[in-house]
This record gives C-alpha cells, structure tokens and sequence, in this order.
C-alpha cells in the first residue's frame, strides 16, 4: 500500500469513528433520557416512589460505559470490516467480542452502581442477588446493543467507502478520459467518448455504447459527475434517462411537452419536458 493509499484509508477511517461515533453519541444520550423518565413513571404506576437523580444515576452507570466500549469497537470493526471479513473469522471474532463487550460492561455497571449508590443517596444496592439470571438479563441486551452498534460503524463505512470511490473515479475520468463503471464482480474502464446513453434500472444504470451495453452500479447523477470530469457534455433528458448530446440526430415533439429523441445510432429516448431547459441549453 503506497503512502498516499494509506493517507486515504486513514482519513477513511477517521470520519467513519467522527460520524458514528457522533450518531451513537446522540442515539444514546435519547435513550437514557427516555429510558430514565420512564422508569420514574413506571415506579409511579405501582404506587411507588422514585427520586427522579436515581433513575438518571442508574441509566447513566450503564450509558458511560457503553459509550467507553464503543471506542472498543471501533477499533474492532476497523480491522474485522463486515463487507470484507469472511463468515468463518467473522462469527469467533463476534462470539468472543460480544461476551467481552457484555462481561466489561455488566461487572463495571455493577461495581460503579453498588459503589456509589450508598456515597450519593444514602442506600445500600445490591446488583446480583441472582448472578446468573441478571448476568443473562443483561448479556441478552448487550448482544443487541454490540449488534446494533457494530451495524452502525459498518453502514458508515460503506457510506463512506462510496464517497471516497465516487471522487476517485471521477479524477480518474478528468486525468484519463475514463469512466469507471461497477459491474457485477468487474471493473470496466470505458473511454468517455464511446458513450451514447444510459438509462436507470433500479440500483443499477444501462450504459449504452456504439458496441454494446452495460449494466453498472451507479447512479445517472454520478454518471454524470464522471462523464463531466471527462469533458462529455452528457444531458440528463428524461429522470431516468441521460444521452451524450454529441450524438443527437434529432429531437421532434410528442405532445404535452415531451419530446421524442433519435440518437445517430437510431436508439430512440423520450425526452420529458421537465428537463426541456436542458435539452435546449447550449
């Protein structure tokens, strides 16, 4: 890996932990709020009483520390990434770093709590007056929580991920005249110039050439970030259709607006009238 690859990954990194991190942050917070009000009203609801700082200290002695352990898996995730970790590492790796995740969580918790509940509020707490059931109780939370989080860091990773080949690409369409084009397990590289068409299909886009076609993954705007940077004066014509107005042959109305749009290669593309400023633009 070159140094400038590492640069990128790093800084990949780095904003992947920052967007997360801050994501979780406010998640959590949302949650002790909600969780600790609630708990003051459900001991209402059963004709008991409780102080409102209580329900707040409990739900904070597990917050803390979860937020402290999500700095663990941060740096889980960033060397055991879900899209490119097989399933046989993969399930030990979580096996093993969800019951660390539950056991650092759950004794700490516990020791904080029966620490100090006596030295702010004058009562004695006791956690495990059944070690088993509460361990369990609790273990059977974390494994959501470990799970939830982890999902989190993966889903901004692959955010992420796409940015970072987005802007790649469409250098490599500025300095070579390239696009590059997702399909299936391949990486075409297609000369700007050969391009003709492309139409959405779904989550995938069908880039039509003078010689054939192909069905990338990407989006007609991104298709059209590259072809831009390649010097391709694309024109989006219709909200799934984008042409190369270089190879218009004609353009004749249809009714109501739309248009009817020839290609030089005889393909024929409708043309809404949502995008007729465009179409008529330079």
């Amino acid at each position: 890996m070159t140094r400038t690859e590492r640069q990128i990954e790093d800084g990949t990194d780095r904003r992947v932990a920052l967007y997360a991190g801050l994501f979780t942050c406010a998640m959590t917070l949302g949650h002790l709020a909600v969780n600790s009000a609630s708990r003051v009203t459900d001991f209402e609801r059963i004709g008991r009483e409780m102080a409102p700082a209580f329900s707040w200290f409990i739900e904070a002695t597990s917050v803390v520390y979860i937020l402290l352990l999500f700095i663990g898996l941060i740096l889980l995730e960033r060397r055991f990434p879900l899209a490119s970790t097989r399933w046989t590492v993969a399930i030990p790796v979580h096996i093993a770093g969800v019951l660390a995740y539950a056991t650092i969580h759950i004794f700490a918790m516990a020791w904080t709590r029966e620490t100090l509940t006596p030295l702010l509020f004058g009562i004695d707490y006791r956690f495990f007056e059944d070690p088993v059931r509460e361990f369990v109780y609790e273990l059977r939370k974390d494994v959501l929580t470990y799970a939830s989080h982890f999902l989190v860091l993966s889903g901004f990773r692959a955010i992420e991920t796409h940015r970072m080949e987005a802007i790649g690409a469409r250098a490599e369409a500025r300095q070579t005249h390239r696009l590059t084009l997702k399909c299936g397990g391949r990486i075409i590289r297609l000369e700007a110039d050969r391009f003709d068409s492309a139409r959405a299909a779904g989550n995938y886009v069908e880039v039509h050439t003078p010689a054939g076609g192909h069905l990338a993954r990407i989006t007609l705007s991104e298709l059209e970030k590259q072809l831009t940077e390649a010097g391709i004066d694309a024109v989006r014509v219709h909200r799934s259709w984008l042409v190369n107005r270089a190879r218009i042959a004609e353009i004749a109305p249809t009714g109501e607006g739309d248009v009817a749009i020839t290609l030089e290669s005889g393909a024929r593309i409708p043309g809404s009238r949502r995008y007729r400023d465009r179409l008529a633009a330079a």
